[in-house]
């Protein structure tokens, strides 16, 4: 792995071959565990040897730098408002994964809008075949702040609890999906589960729905059983991964990353730029 940090953001050629596969981790309603999830997956990726970039992508209240125990002093705001660059922004987190930072709730940033992704589009580009992998943690919701990063993205991982709210949005973000993007990957997580098999049946009644009524299926990724060792690692800011490595809960996201790797990628999707996918996608009406 690369551990130069000014030879990995160096500039690079526009290689379809080299373009990083774009991992975006969702639910449709917040509380479920997703940046936790997003966390972790980076990390299991980059122990794996790739390049891996964690992008906070809920743009006005990140909080990836807070589950990783990072004090970060600019942030993705910097670089929309040509403060910094975004070499300047991206920090290195642990096991070397590269982080760029969301901001928290810059109030002149909220009506920006379409403004956001052109600038970001614009210096994003520079940078991205230097990774492997992009893991985009999305914001919370159904909106077009949230579903542009989603339907851009090369796998869709969608967290979902038992509680029929988050069964409820997570099928809402389904069903956009497969209504503007219907090949697009997408892997179910099961978060908050007792044990396997509840986390399975919930799995296999969602995928059901999905067949019936969209069309398709999805992926079944795996289940993250209720865990004390989880909620340590993320009430002391250090990833599941690294502080409780070989915990039966490490070894469970272990398996669903591997699960997320092994879900085909869409060769077309390869030759389009992430943000230009972004751009394509930022004004898809949310009604029926």
């Amino acid at each position: 792995m690369v551990t130069d940090k000014t030879s990995l953001l160096n500039f690079n050629s526009n290689d379809t071959e080299s373009r990083p596969k774009i991992l975006a981790v969702t639910s449709g309603k917040g509380g479920v565990g997703k940046t936790n999830m997003s966390v972790n997956l980076a990390i299991l990726l980059s122990k794996l040897k790739k390049k891996v970039l964690l992008f906070d992508a809920d743009i006005h209240l990140g909080n990836v730098d807070l589950f990783l125990g990072l004090r970060t002093q600019n942030t993705i705001a910097d670089v929309i408002t040509g403060k910094k660059t975004l070499k300047e922004v991206i920090v290195q987190g642990p096991e070397e994964i590269d982080v760029l930072p969301a901001s928290s709730a810059v109030i002149d940033m909220i009506e920006m809008g379409d403004e956001i992704i052109r600038k970001l589009g614009f210096v994003f580009s520079r940078y991205e075949n230097n990774y492997d992998y992009i893991v985009v943690d999305t914001g919370a919701g159904l909106n077009n702040q949230v579903l542009p990063f989603v339907l851009a993205s090369d796998k869709a991982v969608v967290l979902v609890t038992k509680d029929p709210a988050s069964i409820a949005d997570a099928y809402g973000m389904i069903k956009i999906i497969k209504k503007y993007h219907k090949t697009l990957p997408i892997a179910l997580v099961v978060n908050m589960v007792q044990d396997i098999t509840e986390g399975k049946s919930l799995y296999k009644k969602m995928d059901l729905m999905v067949n019936r009524f969209l069309g398709g299926n999805i992926f079944y990724a795996g289940s993250l059983l209720e865990d004390a060792k989880i909620k340590d690692s993320i009430r002391t800011q250090v990833p599941l991964a690294i502080k409780y490595p070989n915990s039966d809960a490490t070894q469970i996201m272990k398996n669903i990353t591997r699960n997320i790797l092994n879900i085909p990628v869409e060769e077309k999707r390869k030759k389009i730029k992430f943000f230009d996918r972004i751009n394509s996608n930022k004004n898809i009406p949310l009604g029926d």
